[in-house]
């Protein structure tokens, strides 16, 4: 896959256990020499399908996935994306699950997506259960930890 595109996905997603899946790329610092994107709350099939849109949108100018921190609209019709970096140990705990690693990832930034109103994770009005399952910090408690 990073042959081929550039890029490969990391998915963890059990919907049994209740817990929100996640995503993240392997490649992009390499191949476009900007930070590996993640993603909560999604099923890995959509995951995947935001991760292309994202990256066909960064090559083709409509967005700098450099930038780090941002709200990017016209990507997805009718919705706007967030991207947020994420804090250095959210880094190494991605490097840790990932089954093969000729380099470690150093930066990343998360992809956060808008509940149906379109508010996202942080506004007042954004749907609970959205916002819950795109919380970064389950992902670093003990009980909850990649691997």
């Amino acid at each position: 896959m990073i042959a081929q595109n550039g890029y490969a996905q990391v998915s963890r997603h059990d919907p049994s256990s209740g817990r929100p899946g996640f995503a993240f790329t392997i490649g992009l610092e390499q191949s476009r020499k900007v930070p590996e994107l993640i993603c909560l709350g999604i099923a890995p099939d959509v995951a995947a399908q935001l991760f292309a849109i994202c990256i066909e949108g960064h090559d083709a100018s409509l967005c700098d996935l450099a930038a780090g921190t941002q709200t990017v609209s016209g990507l997805v019709d009718g919705y706007s994306l967030r991207f947020q970096r994420v804090s250095p140990v959210m880094v190494q705990t991605a490097n840790e699950v990932r089954p093969d690693r000729p380099s470690d990832i150093s930066e990343m930034v998360q992809l956060v997506v808008p509940d149906n109103d379109g508010f996202f994770p942080g506004d007042a009005e954004c749907d609970p259960g959205i916002a819950a399952s795109q919380d970064i910090g389950w992902l670093l408690t003990e009980e909850n930890r990649l691997s």
